[in-house]
């Protein structure tokens, strides 16, 4: 893998089917995708996920993560050996911060399997809305227990997605590249609030290692329009770390 690895959360194109997203990720030069369990459920059946798995190696796009499975409503187990088998570098999580037993089982499973889980904060409201809401959650727990940063949702909770960064590193294990002109109104990577080369550096100082991943959710109908725009926007500024 890149230490440039552009990804894209599958959720964007939640309106086509996975073999269609896969396409539209190679048409993008997009190498990675973080595979939504909507495209493609743990109970899939196995001539489904043997399908899926060698289209995205004949499309050269590879599974980097899985999620967000809440793992409070998921059979454990069930869906971090799915993940494993899908060959991901991360699980992105939720998992009630009150579910204690829900969070070791995983914890213990992610272990045994070699994955590593990231917490995905969703906005305000949520249960994860600060950095601080994941570390207090994170920090009884080994290092496998980290952190997905999604930077629109920290930018709707007032968080600089840098600082959040910063306070969650070294477990930030995975990141969903978005970003918000106010709590609302979604606009493409680095056009709104989001710093987009101070973030990008941020997570390579801290040794990030795997696809930055664009999540766009603002046009589901038709999003390679600016699927393309924020790719290039990416590209450009992974570059200008170089």
């Amino acid at each position: 893998m890149s230490l440039s690895e552009i990804g894209m959360q599958s959720y964007t194109y939640r309106k086509f089917s996975v073999q269609e997203l896969v396409d539209q990720a190679q048409s993008l030069g997009i190498s990675a995708v973080e595979l939504w369990p909507g495209h493609l459920p743990p109970d899939a059946s196995e001539a489904t996920v043997e399908e899926v798995l060698a289209y995205c190696r004949e499309s050269g796009v590879r599974i980097c993560g899985y999620g967000v499975v809440n793992l409070s409503q998921a059979d454990i187990r069930q869906s971090l050996a799915f993940a494993k088998r899908l060959g991901v570098d991360y699980v992105s999580v939720d998992v009630h911060p009150e579910d204690v037993e829900g969070q070791r089982e995983a914890v213990a499973v992610a272990e045994e399997l070699g994955l590593k889980l990231a917490i995905h904060n969703h906005g305000p409201t949520h249960h994860y809305s600060t950095p601080e809401d994941v570390v207090r959650v994170i920090e009884a727990y080994p290092e496998v227990f980290g952190a997905c940063v999604d930077t629109g949702h920290f930018l709707r909770s007032g968080v600089d997605p840098v600082a959040a960064i910063e306070r969650l590193s070294p477990r930030v294990h995975a990141v969903h590249i978005k970003d918000f002109l106010d709590e609302r109104t979604e606009v493409l990577p680095g056009t709104g609030r989001l710093n987009l080369s101070d973030t990008l550096r941020a997570l390579r100082a801290h040794g990030f290692a795997t696809a930055y991943v664009i999540e766009y959710e603002a046009e589901p109908e038709d999003p390679t329009p600016d699927m393309q725009k924020a790719v290039a926007a990416v590209r450009e500024a992974l570059a200008g770390l170089e």
